[in-house]
């Protein structure tokens, strides 16, 4: 019989106990379990996060077309138009009822105004008396562009102008609504009303 030129280790000879072979392959697949473990709470992690922004993006672009939605309901077509209305802008005085003496609107001691910050991407709702003091103010955040549009005398939608608006009457609000989720990943929101302005 041949001499054995290689002796193992007493620990690799033991068939009572573990080789160090299996000890390592029993380390790989643990430490494969828990990766795929860590990985499934990160993909969740992240779907809790865009869940929840998404959520509230929607409620923030709905509370925002909400507001300027109700309040452009009781303008008056002149009244905004002679106003310098801009797609980043809109100001009027609210209809309070009706002048039986002179036919006309009688409109509110107070003007409500709407304005896009790009830099801050919000748009701000202020009320000021007829002296310009401002009653109070109210912000809408997460605001990627400006939300004013009307119609042209071919129907097509356009930015907000003087002109057109007295033309068509009708007052289109777009708002579109951006936040970010996570590690630069963003949802996006978009609600669009079209409004008829009275004819005063």
């Amino acid at each position: 019989m041949y001499p054995r030129l290689f002796r193992l280790p007493p620990v690799l000879r033991n068939k009572s106990g573990f080789s160090l072979i299996e000890i390592l392959f029993v380390g790989v697949i643990l430490s494969f379990i828990i990766g795929i473990f860590f990985y499934a709470m990160n993909a969740g992690q992240l779907s809790f996060s865009f869940s929840s922004a998404r959520v509230s993006l929607q409620s923030q672009v709905r509370r925002t077309i909400d507001w300027i939605i109700k309040d452009s309901r009781q303008a008056v077509s002149w009244e905004m138009a002679n106003n310098n209305p801009a797609p980043d802008y809109i100001k009027f005085r609210q209809v309070t009822g009706w002048d039986t003496v002179n036919n006309t609107f009688l409109l509110s001691n107070y003007y409500v105004e709407y304005f896009y910050n790009p830099a801050n991407q919000t748009i701000v709702r202020r009320t000021s008396d007829l002296s310009n003091n401002t009653i109070g103010t109210w912000t809408f955040y997460n605001i990627i562009s400006a939300p004013f549009f009307t119609r042209d005398s071919s129907g097509n939608a356009v930015s907000l102008n003087q002109n057109d608006l007295l033309t068509s009457k009708q007052l289109i609000v777009i708002v579109s609504g951006q936040a970010q989720v996570w590690a630069g990943q963003n949802t996006s929101y978009i609600l669009t009303e079209e409004v008829q302005i009275r004819n005063g």
